[in-house]
């Protein structure tokens, strides 16, 4: 958002009592503190007496954007450039309102205008680059924040955000170099040595990463992810006690737990096992969303989808049923790849996921009829009895600590003869465990006790070949078919 100015009032202005700029002064006041209920009066105040006071209209759009009345907001700051089409500032705002809704071309468009406005501001140029890392333009993202850090070679902000992109695209050295040249130029800014710590981290410079994440933590101490990354370095370190007491300030500042400290928690024995944080799972796979389907397949070597079609043709030939369901639900169903591998045998399908972006991704294959955004027991839960034929999930129960309750809805939706298929990962004691991989591993006894308990049947319950890789290493798999009597 762009600055707002208070502008100086002359003795002539004094002198005016009520004048549009005395009001849009007052309107600037409150809104930099905050205050946004004054700042809409007095701007409101302010166009009774001038309708075309631009910087008055520009203001209430940005309190309208403050306080999410998005539509409003857009319509107000585009009243204010009819009225003054001279002000950059007012290109930039309504390009970052647009880019927050995700309305990019309109978004490019003001931000070009502002840049042919004033073109020497480095401002309109980290804007700019801002939508094309949106974009994942990298190329054009780096030279647009390069551009703005030879406009401005005291610009912090440019040469930081370019550090960011060369992380995501792991070009760490170059990355590190651009965080250093930033804290030159202004030292104390978390995020920046947050992006230092995460270099550092990677070119395996784990204590140097420590001291980059403490610092970020002293400069802004409610900021969860860095608790959340100082707690993984310093268990690098061997440094277990500061770990754990890491990842619960993370967990302390919201209980939510979006960062899955509580995950780790459990991981280290310092936490007793337990249902993961419905926000971790969620943010885990809004992120993933994007790459999934890459990364699991190639990186991973994922066959999950492969492994249960089988499991499903396998059981129906020793127990003569036949390869054809009405209906199935499909069980944190991402991005709909199970979907693909039953599409010829299954006439409809139900897609239930927590996340919002796989819905997105599932919903694009065309394949489901129905798609929930919810857990598995609430996905079910809203489900009638004997709704459909068969149930999947693969390499989503890996998520779930204790499988009963949901195998207790899935004996419940499930018609009498009806089928469930699942994969999960494996170990070989008692129970559950939090794995490294940080998914649950479940004990084939365990398993074989809650689907009994659930009132469902075994078919099938067989260790398989790794479903997936970790690291380059097999993971220990199960697939499992069980039957509704």
């Amino acid at each position: 958002m762009g600055r707002l100015r208070p502008r100086f009032k002359s003795d002539e202005q004094i002198r005016t009592k009520r004048s549009p700029t005395d009001l849009y002064d007052a309107a600037a006041r409150h809104f930099l503190s905050k205050r946004y209920g004054p700042a809409e009066d007095r701007c409101r105040q302010a166009l009774r007496l001038d309708p075309q006071h631009a910087d008055s209209l520009h203001l209430l759009g940005l309190v309208h954007w403050q306080t999410n009345r998005l539509g409003l907001a857009a319509d107000l700051i585009a009243s204010a450039i009819r009225c003054n089409p001279n002000n950059p500032e007012y290109f930039l705002n309504l390009g970052e309102l647009l880019r927050g809704q995700n309305k990019l071309d309109d978004a490019r468009k003001s931000f070009d205008i502002a840049i042919q406005l004033a073109p020497d501001r480095a401002t309109g140029w980290i804007k700019l680059g801002n939508l094309l890392r949106t974009q994942r333009r990298y190329d054009e993202v780096l030279l647009t924040y390069d551009h703005a850090f030879t406009l401005d070679p005291n610009n912090a902000e440019a040469s930081a955000l370019s550090a960011g992109v060369l992380l995501e695209l792991g070009r760490f050295e170059e990355a590190l170099a651009k965080c250093d040249l930033s804290l030159t130029i202004s030292p104390n800014q978390a995020e920046a040595l947050c992006v230092k710590g995460d270099c550092l981290r990677n070119l395996g410079r784990t204590k140097e990463a420590a001291v980059s994440y403490r610092r970020a933590s002293e400069l802004e101490p409610d900021r969860i992810s860095v608790w959340r990354l100082l707690g993984k370095v310093l268990e690098q370190l061997g440094d277990r006690d500061g770990a754990i007491k890491a990842l619960r300030r993370a967990r302390e500042i919201d209980p939510s737990d979006p960062f899955g400290a509580g995950v780790e928690l459990m991981r280290l024995g310092a936490d007793e096992l337990s249902e993961m944080p419905p926000a971790y799972v969620r943010l885990l796979f809004d992120q993933y969303a994007p790459s999934f389907d890459t990364a699991l397949v190639e990186s991973l070597r994922y066959r999950g989808p492969s492994v249960l079609f089988e499991a499903v043709r396998s059981a129906g030939q020793a127990h003569h049923r036949p390869l054809n369901f009405k209906g199935a639900i499909d069980l944190g169903c991402g991005t709909g790849l199970v979907a693909v591998a039953f599409a010829k045998i299954v006439d409809q399908f139900i897609g239930i996921d927590l996340s919002p972006g796989m819905i997105k991704k599932a919903g694009a294959t065309g394949l489901y009829a129905e798609l929930k955004v919810a857990d598995m027991l609430e996905g079910l839960r809203t489900t009638p009895d004997s709704a459909v034929e068969l149930v999947l999930s693969a390499d989503a129960m890996v998520y779930v600590a204790d499988l009963f309750p949901v195998l207790k809805e899935v004996s419940r939706v499930l018609t009498t003869g009806g089928l469930l298929a699942f994969t999960l990962e494996r170990h070989d004691g008692d129970g559950f465990i939090m794995g490294d991989g940080r998914r649950y591993a479940h004990s084939t006894c365990y398993v074989r006790a809650a689907i009994e308990a659930a009132g469902l049947a075994v078919l099938q319950l067989e260790q398989q070949q790794p479903i997936r890789h970790e690291r380059g290493l097999p993971v220990p798999s199960l697939a499992i078919v069980a039957q509704k009597s």
